[in-house]
C-alpha cells in the first residue's frame, strides 16, 4: 500500500513540475501544435500551443514502472511505451518541422506500429504462452491458434490509434483514460501501471484542461494506447477493451461510420468525426464533452468489473 501511494504522488508531482519546464521551453523556442484544416474552426485559435507532452510523461512512467517492479511483463510494457512514444514523437517532430499537421504518413506510421505490435505479441508468447481470448463474465477462453498473434497485433495497434483519435478537445483524451482505468484498481490488475499513469495524466491534466496550455501530442496518445493493448494483451484479456476502452471504440466507430457512410451513400452521419468533434459542433463546450465521455468511461468500466469476477 505504501509503495502504491508513493508512485501516484511521485507520478503527479514529477508530471506537474516536468511538464511545466518542458512547457516554458517550447515557448522559448516558439514552437507549438499547428491545427489540422479538416478540424473545427473553433480550435484554429489553439495553433502555436506547446505540444508533446508525452515526451515528459512516458520517460517518467518507464522510469517508475521499472523501479517498482522489474518483472517481465513490466519490461514489456515499458517497451510498448517507449516503441509507440518514439512512434508518436517521430510524428510531432514532422509536424513541427513542416510547421502543418501533417506528420508522417498513415502507411509508415501502420508500419512501424505493427512492427512494434508484432514484437510485443512475440515476447508476450514467451511470458505467457496463449492463444486464447478469455470472453467477458463467463470466464470462457475461446482457443484462436495461430489466428491470436495476427488480433492481438491489430487489437494493438487499433487501440495505439483510437487513444490518439480521442485526444481531439482540451482534457478529453486524459480524463476518458482515466476513467477507463480507474475501476481496474479494485481487482488489483497491474496496479503500479495504472497508479503512475492516473498520477500521470492528472499531472498533465494540470496543464491540459481546458483552456490548455499543453497538448500530450501523438507521442503521448499512441503510448497510453500501446500500453493499455499490451497490459490487456498478456493475460488473454483483449476482448474486455471493449469494456475498459469503451470511448476509444467509439471514437474510433464513428469515423469509420461517417467515412463509410459517405463513400456509399454520399452523406455524413455526424457533423463531424470523430464524434467528440460532432458534440463540439451541436454547441457543447469542451469541458462538458471531457466530463460526459469520462464519466461513460468510468460507468462502462464498471460494467466490466463485474465480468471481470468471473476469472
Amino acid at each position: 500500500m505504501e509503495n502504491n501511494v508513493i508512485v501516484f504522488f511521485l507520478s503527479f508531482l514529477s508530471s506537474v513540475v516536468f511538464i511545466e519546464g518542458f512547457k516554458r521551453f517550447q515557448k522559448k523556442l516558439r514552437i507549438g501544435q499547428y491545427i489540422r484544416e479538416e478540424g473545427p474552426d473553433l480550435h484554429n485559435y489553439k495553433t502555436g500551443t506547446p505540444t508533446a507532452a508525452g515526451l515528459v510523461f512516458i520517460p517518467i512512467f518507464i522510469a517508475v514502472l521499472l523501479n517498482f517492479n522489474r518483472g517481465p511483463e513490466s519490461f514489456l510494457i515499458a517497451f510498448s511505451a517507449l516503441s509507440y512514444g518514439l512512434i508518436g514523437a517521430i510524428d510531432d517532430f514532422m509536424k513541427i518541422k513542416r510547421k502543418n499537421a501533417s506528420g508522417i504518413t498513415a502507411v509508415q506510421k501502420l508500419f512501424m506500429q505493427f512492427t512494434a505490435a508484432f514484437i510485443i505479441v512475440y515476447f508476450i508468447q514467451q511470458i505467457n504462452p496463449h492463444t486464447y481470448l478469455i470472453v467477458p463474465f463467463s470466464g470462457y477462453k475461446l482457443d484462436l491458434g495461430w489466428f491470436y498473434y495476427l488480433l492481438s497485433s491489430v487489437v494493438i495497434v487499433g487501440v495505439s490509434n483510437a487513444v490518439n483519435l480521442t485526444d481531439g478537445v482540451d482534457g478529453l483524451a486524459g480524463f476518458v483514460f482515466i476513467g477507463s482505468i480507474v475501476p481496474l484498481l479494485i481487482v488489483g490488475y497491474q496496479s503500479v501501471v495504472y497508479l503512475s499513469l492516473i498520477g500521470l495524466l492528472m499531472g498533465f491534466l494540470w496543464h491540459n484542461w481546458h483552456p490548455a496550455s499543453i497538448f500530450m501530442g501523438d507521442a503521448g496518445s499512441l503510448a497510453l494506447g500501446g500500453i493499455l493493448a499490451t497490459s490487456f494483451a498478456l493475460n488473454g484479456l483483449e476482448l474486455f477493451l471493449i469494456f475498459f476502452g469503451f470511448i476509444f471504440l467509439l471514437e474510433t466507430l464513428s469515423v469509420i461510420i461517417q467515412v463509410t457512410s459517405f463513400k456509399f451513400r454520399g452523406k455524413r452521419v455526424f457533423r463531424m468525426s470523430p464524434i467528440h468533434h460532432h458534440f463540439e459542433l451541436l454547441g457543447w463546450k469542451e469541458e462538458k464533452i471531457a466530463f460526459r465521455f469520462s464519466t461513460l468511461a468510468l460507468l462502462v468500466s464498471l460494467l466490466g468489473i463485474i465480468g471481470w469476477r468471473e476469472l
